[in-house]
């Protein structure tokens, strides 16, 4: 992990950095590594959580919730709630550190890898940290299909943290 970042010093002029997280342990690390990058870089990072599309059940509006049904909005506030906290906890750490930070929690309408990959595009970011495994119904073997999916896509480079 430490090469990798020797090598991104080396290479780019990091300005901008997203860390998305999920919660799990690898998202976490994810967050910590990217202030650490971001403070030597003197970067600005955004902590970005994505509420999957699968938790609304076919909803698309954005974070206002008039259209879900009764039952859906007490998931989908828990989830926003959550990715919140997550979010928050990345963003505490930064300050402490001393490192310009914003968080954003959003749906995602199509998959978590495109929301990601389009976000990234959209808010001109230099590196995307992401964790190696993440949250899932099952717990995903070697690198999860998230992060494959971003490292795939994404026209930046992304740092990949166990």
């Amino acid at each position: 992990m430490r090469i990798t970042c020797l090598l991104i010093e080396e290479n780019i002029n990091i300005k901008k950095i997203l860390v998305a997280v999920d919660g799990s342990k690898p998202s976490l690390n994810a967050g910590n590594e990217a202030i650490d990058v971001a403070k030597k870089h003197q970067a600005e990072l955004i902590a970005l959580y994505v509420i999957p599309s699968d938790i609304r059940y076919g909803h698309t509006e954005d974070v206002e919730t008039s259209g879900i049904p009764r039952p859906l909005k007490g998931i989908v506030m828990t989830a926003m709630q959550g990715g919140q906290k997550y979010v928050d906890e990345v963003k505490q750490k930064a300050i402490e550190s001393k490192v310009s930070v914003g968080t954003d929690v959003v749906f995602s309408t199509n998959s978590v890898v495109k929301t990601i990959v389009e976000y990234a595009e959209e808010k001109k970011i230099d590196l995307i940290v992401i964790g190696s495994k993440g949250m899932s119904g099952l717990k995903r073997m070697l690198l999860g299909s998230v992060a494959s999916g971003v490292v795939t896509y994404a026209d930046c480079p992304v740092l990949v943290v166990k």
